[in-house]
C-alpha cells in the first residue's frame, strides 16, 4: 500500500518512488523465495523465543493476535514490528522495540564488526523507525548468523533526528508527481553494482521498459495526504480502493516520464499523448477516439468518419486530419461564410 519502513533507509531514492509507483512488474514468488520467506519467519520466531528462554517479557503481538503494525505520512509509509521486550541483563526495567534478523556469514561480521548502524544500515533505520513511531527510546537488534548459527544482540538509543529526516525524505518522494533523480546514471558505472545486479526496477529505470499499468502510473492518480494511504482520480473525481488502484481504467494515461521515449504532441479534449520512442518509433498512449475528423481544402469543408470507416485520404490525399478542436474552428469558420483554406 505505501513505502516499506524495511526500505525506508535505501539510498537510491528514485529506486523508492517507483516502489510506490508500482512501476516495475510484481515480483514472481518462485518456491525458493517462499521457502526463503518461510524460513526467515521460524529464525525471527527462534530468537524471540531466545529472549523468553533468558526471561524476558516479550510483546510481539497485538489484541489481534497479529503484529504491531505502524504508518507515516497519511499511511504511505507503512510497516511491522517483530515485538517489544522487557527484562534485558543491561536494562531490566527499559522497553526496547526488538527487530530479529538472520543473515549469510559475510554480512554478519560486518555488523558484529561495525554494529549494525554502519554495517547494515536498512535494518538501524528500520529499527530506529519503529522506536520513534511507537515512541520509544531503546531498540534492541538481533541477528543470527545462517552459516554458524551464532546470534548477536546490540542495543540502540532512538535518532528521532534521523527518524524524522528520513520520514520526510519519504513525504517528499511520495510526493512527487516525477520519477526523482536517480542514483546513477550509468548503470554500467563500477560504483553503480547494485543498480545493474541488485535493483528490480532496472528494466524501466535504465532499459527502456514500460512501466506496469496501474493507478499509480497513471497521470490522473494523485496520493492524498489524508486518511491511510488514500489516492484519488482527477479524471473521475472519485477516491480509489486498493483493488482499483490495481485494475486500473480504460482511460489510464502513462506519467509522461515514465514512457521510453518524448512527448511530441497531445489532445486533453481526446486524452491521448504521442511520443516519440527511444528506437525512433511513434507511439500514442490513450483511448482511441471514436470519432475523426477531416478537412478537405479544396472543397472548403469539414466532415468526420468513425473508425470502422475507410480512411478518406486512402481516395483523396489532399484531405488532412484535424483534431477535435481544429474540426470545432473549421465548422464556426465555414458556418460564418468563408470558402478559403482554413
Amino acid at each position: 500500500m505505501g513505502i516499506s519502513i524495511s526500505i525506508l533507509g535505501d539510498e537510491c531514492e528514485r529506486a523508492l518512488w517507483y516502489e510506490f509507483r508500482w512501476s516495475s512488474q510484481p515480483e514472481v514468488i518462485d518456491g525458493l523465495k517462499a521457502i526463503t520467506f518461510e524460513t526467515g519467519n521460524i529464525e525471527e520466531d527462534r530468537l524471540m523465543n531466545s529472549l523468553r528462554m533468558i526471561g524476558c517479557e516479550v510483546d510481539d503481538v497485538d489484541h489481534r493476535g497479529k503484529q504491531y503494525r505502524i504508518g507515516a505520512i497519511a499511511g504511505h509509509v507503512r510497516g511491522k514490528m517483530d515485538g517489544k521486550v522487557l527484562g534485558l541483563p543491561e536494562a531490566p526495567k527499559t522497553w526496547h522495540v526488538a527487530e530479529a534478523k538472520s543473515m549469510g556469514d559475510k554480512y554478519f561480521k560486518e555488523v558484529q564488526k561495525v554494529g549494525v548502524r554502519n554495517g547494515y544500515f536498512a535494518h538501524w533505520v528500520q529499527l530506529n523507525t519503529y522506536c520513534h513511531l511507537f515512541g520509544y527510546e531503546r531498540g534492541l537488534y538481533i541477528c543470527r548468523n545462517k552459516n554458524t548459527g551464532e546470534i548477536y544482540c546490540e542495543r540502540i538509543e532512538t535518532d528521532h533526528v534521523e527518524a524524522i529526516r528520513l520520514l520526510q525524505r519519504a513525504e517528499r518522494i511520495i510526493k512527487a508527481s516525477n520519477p526523482v533523480p536517480k542514483l546513477h546514471e550509468d548503470p554500467e558505472h563500477k560504483l553503480a553494482f547494485k543498480c545493474k545486479y541488485m535493483c528490480k526496477h532496472k528494466a524501466v529505470c535504465h532499459d527502456h521498459e514500460f512501466a506496469r499499468v496501474s493507478c499509480r502510473t497513471c497521470i490522473h492518480a494523485t496520493p492524498e495526504m489524508f486518511g491511510d494511504a488514500a489516492w484519488s482520480c482527477a479524471r473521475w473525481n472519485t477516491p480509489l480502493t486498493l483493488a482499483e488502484q490495481k485494475k486500473g481504467c480504460p482511460a489510464h494515461l502513462f506519467i509522461p516520464s515514465l514512457v521510453p521515449g518524448e512527448p511530441i504532441d497531445s489532445s486533453e479534449e481526446e486524452e491521448w499523448i504521442l511520443y516519440t520512442l527511444h528506437d525512433g518509433r511513434e507511439w500514442r498512449d490513450g483511448v482511441k477516439p471514436s470519432v475523426r475528423y477531416w478537412h478537405h481544402a479544396e472543397s472548403g469543408s469539414v466532415f468526420s468518419t468513425t473508425p470502422d470507416e475507410p480512411d478518406p485520404r486512402d481516395s483523396d490525399p489532399t484531405i488532412e486530419e484535424l483534431t477535435a478542436e481544429e474540426f470545432h474552428q473549421a465548422t464556426e469558420y465555414y458556418a460564418n461564410g468563408a470558402s478559403q483554406d482554413v
